[in-house]
């Protein structure tokens, strides 16, 4: 196995637990659509892949595809902007949660 430079192996594993929770909030997020289409006796996302299994993945392409609409006298800047600055401390939250072999030996 080749030796990656610290820098690099951060960024792997921040990429991969990132997609990893990505995936799994998606999938969280299905499971309420579905217990709340249950809840009001109604049909579900039953759309995509068999019992809507693929609906997550379609719902990302869709968002994906969507075309973004500015309003007219908004801040160019600040509107792209206004996700990343949001999203950025969410993510830094996990910084300090000290992932690794050592970690629970400490408290």
């Amino acid at each position: 196995m080749i030796a990656l430079p610290p820098a690099v192996a951060a960024a792997l594993m921040g990429a991969a637990i990132l997609g990893v929770l990505t995936g799994v909030l998606a999938y969280v997020t299905l499971l309420e659509r579905k217990f709340a289409a249950r809840m009001q006796s109604r049909v579900g996302p039953y759309r995509v892949g068999p019992h809507g299994l693929l609906q997550p993945i379609a719902d990302g392409v869709k968002n994906i595809m969507k075309e973004e609409t500015l309003p007219p006298y908004a801040n160019k800047a600040l509107f792209f902007l206004a996700p990343m600055l949001s999203f950025a401390p969410a993510m830094m939250a996990w910084a300090v949660i000290p992932f690794g072999a050592s970690w629970a030996s400490k408290w």
